[in-house]
């Protein structure tokens, strides 16, 4: 295997392998997951009628194995911190250890929850809906800032003396940049939520390219720090240059502004209220003028613009994928290339099926945004 994808954990492996759900491949050396990821995405596209002429199908590993995840949600339940056991969703891993973050990550979030616990502050029974603190999400920066937002996750908006004196304590670390609180009281299990309250500064920043844009608890933002740039890069290589192009579920702006410098003007659409108000404030930050923001859900967006009105539009919709309303109007507006990147090849096959009626695919790649994981990115790019 080689140096650079091995990490701090190459040496010995964690010691809950096994038994947590987060790294369920890391029996296997990372050139065997990569090989198995690559087996996987041709056993998921083997009938589904690609045109022969289509560039081999390949891989893209992660230039780490470890270290590289920008975002990790903790549990706290039943007086254990860490993940779920796996295939087992009521059981907790109580880590002391986690390789997908820097090292000092974990330590810090678990100080912290160790904190509330010792205020008597209630973590939450994932069996029976009692209780208060249920996540501590971690959100980092890249290297070599790797710098914290933490988000308490809670089930009332109760304690808010204490979660202050807590999180005022955790922020004498300078690594931390922030520490949020966020409700959600719904049965629900999600680490998002309404933002309550907030200690430290209110974003993190993560740095793209020549780019700098700011996050908070709420945003999506892709998880690897060391292969996003690259991803995004070939995804600039495909645009049609110097001209207009359409950039849906655009999230904080990260693809938008990376492909500024290629596209005559874009517009970047994303339905969550928090990170498009924060893309609106990256696109002026780093004094993009050819970008805007719209803060919109995509299927209406779709349907009030005019057929050939881009002549590129890029795609990153969440796990569910496009499906076949949002399908029907990018074969409506007929953009010269669809640019399509999936975090779920399975829902990406599905919306194939749907998108083949008026373009023809003219690459097909899987990227290991998740090592140690069964998870990959795929970038599906389309002519007319």
């Amino acid at each position: 295997m080689h140096a650079a994808r091995q990490g701090p954990a190459a040496e010995a492996r964690c010691l809950h392998f096994g038994e947590c759900g987060g790294c369920s491949f890391q029996d296997r050396s990372y050139d065997a997951q990569v090989a198995a990821k690559l087996a996987g995405l041709r056993a998921i596209w083997a009938e589904a009628e690609l045109p022969p002429e289509l560039p081999a199908l390949s891989v893209v590993p992660s230039p780490s194995a470890y270290a590289y995840r920008t975002r990790m949600d903790y549990v706290a339940s039943r007086g254990r911190f860490g993940l779920r056991r796996r295939h087992k969703f009521n059981a907790i891993i109580d880590l002391q250890e986690c390789h997908l973050l820097p090292t000092e990550a974990l330590p810090i979030a678990r100080d912290l929850w160790g904190r509330l616990m010792a205020a008597g502050i209630p973590d939450y029974d994932v069996k029976t809906h009692e209780g208060f603190l249920r996540y501590i999400v971690v959100r980092r920066s890249p290297p070599p800032d790797n710098r914290l937002l933490l988000a308490l996750v809670t089930a009332s908006a109760a304690h808010a003396e204490a979660l202050a004196e807590a999180s005022l304590e955790t922020l004498r670390n300078p690594a931390v940049a922030s520490v949020w609180w966020l409700l959600n009281d719904k049965l629900t299990d999600i680490s998002f939520g309404t933002p309550l309250q907030h200690w430290g500064e209110a974003t993190l920043a993560m740095r793209v390219g020549r780019h700098q844009l700011q996050i908070g608890p709420n945003t999506f933002f892709q998880n690897n720090v060391f292969l996003t740039e690259r991803l995004l890069d070939d995804a600039a290589d495909l645009l049609i240059p110097a001209a207009p192009v359409a950039d849906l579920y655009g999230g904080v702006g990260t693809i938008a502004l990376h492909l500024s410098d290629r596209a005559a003007e874009i517009v970047t659409v994303e339905a969550v209220e928090e990170s498009a108000a924060l893309a609106t404030h990256n696109i002026a930050a780093n004094g993009t003028a050819n970008v805007r923001a719209v803060a919109q859900d995509v299927l209406p967006f779709l349907k009030a613009q005019p057929g050939g009105s881009f002549a590129t539009i890029i795609a990153d919709p969440p796990r569910v994928g496009l499906g076949p309303e949002v399908c029907r109007e990018l074969l409506r507006i007929a953009p010269q290339r669809l640019i399509y990147i999936s975090c779920n090849p399975l829902t990406q096959r599905d919306d194939y099926a749907v998108l083949r009626e008026g373009f023809q695919p003219k690459l097909l790649r899987g990227y290991d945004m998740f090592p140690q994981t069964p998870h990959l990115e795929t970038l599906m790019a389309f002519d007319l």
